[in-house]
């Protein structure tokens, strides 16, 4: 009966044990994400680690130098977060760093564009974050994609993700639910993504009108060669959500900016549905 005894002792004390290790790991690991034709946003906490479609693992290690403007004080400059991130593939690994308002505030590792989207909490000035209290929202795109690509419905406030590199719009047509454009640009060396945003605020006119926004990443190309090409996205999304949101069964005029906010030559043009 002895070892008996002796056996019901420790086991109390193991589970403590065991307890406590699992308590040290507060914020998970978590499972796969898959990136298909639409862009994905992944929120991750101190420290949390997400598997991008069974390829990339990208861990958020915290926070450098916090310079951003406290939401209660008036300031002339945004200031900037520093965010790491260790992205591994493979047997590869490495620590990259990522900000909300300097550069670079994407990177591309494998045909995958990581972008920092939001640094969160916002700094007040009563108050000093905690490093555990930082937790990210990562956009991640697949770059090699085909058409046509859906359009991607943002509210007002979320127009930076909108990239701003140059793009020469010659063309544009609409056949049923998909929007057609020609463009040009600089480059001919690595992946371009071109994404098209509408806007989820309507002026409510008759018809309505939709704010449409092209969005050009040059991926750092550096090549002076001018690259031409179609590129087709699919409306349905959008006419989806007037239908549901708005009542609009009918038809509205999308209002058209190419990535640096300029109208294009025709702006306007009818989409009925």
């Amino acid at each position: 009966m002895k070892p008996i005894h002796k056996i019901l002792k420790i086991l109390p004390l193991v589970f403590i044990l065991s307890c406590t290790q699992f308590s040290e790991l507060p914020f998970p690991y978590i499972d796969s994400v898959p990136v298909g034709d639409v862009p994905v946003t992944i929120h991750l906490n101190f420290k949390q680690e997400v598997v991008i479609d069974n390829k990339l693992k990208l861990r958020f290690e915290g926070v450098g130098a916090d310079s951003r403007c406290p939401i209660d004080v008036m300031c002339v400059w945004a200031g900037d977060g520093e965010v790491f991130l260790n992205i591994s593939t493979g047997n590869y690994s490495q620590r990259y760093t990522v900000h909300t308002t300097l550069e670079p505030r994407e990177i591309v590792i494998e045909n995958y564009l990581i972008q920092l989207i939001n640094l969160l909490p916002a700094p007040r000035s009563d108050r000093r974050i905690k490093p555990e209290e930082y937790n990210v929202d990562i956009r991640t795109t697949k770059l090699m994609r085909k058409s046509p690509y859906p359009v991607q419905l943002i509210d007002a406030g979320n127009t930076g993700m909108i990239r701003k590199d140059m793009l020469n719009v010659t063309e544009v047509s609409l056949e049923n639910d998909f929007l057609n454009f020609s463009v040009g640009y600089s480059g001919g060396c690595r992946e371009h993504l071109i994404e098209l945003f509408a806007l989820k605020e309507i002026a409510k006119s008759n018809p309505a009108q939709v704010t449409i926004y092209l969005s050009h990443f040059s991926n750092g190309d550096m090549c002076e060669a001018y690259v031409t090409r179609k590129v087709q996205f699919d409306l349905t999304p959008l006419k989806q959500f007037l239908k549901s949101h708005y009542g609009i069964n009918d038809r509205v005029v999308l209002v058209m900016f190419d990535p640096s906010g300029r109208p294009l030559k025709n702006p306007a043009i009818e989409y009925k549905f």
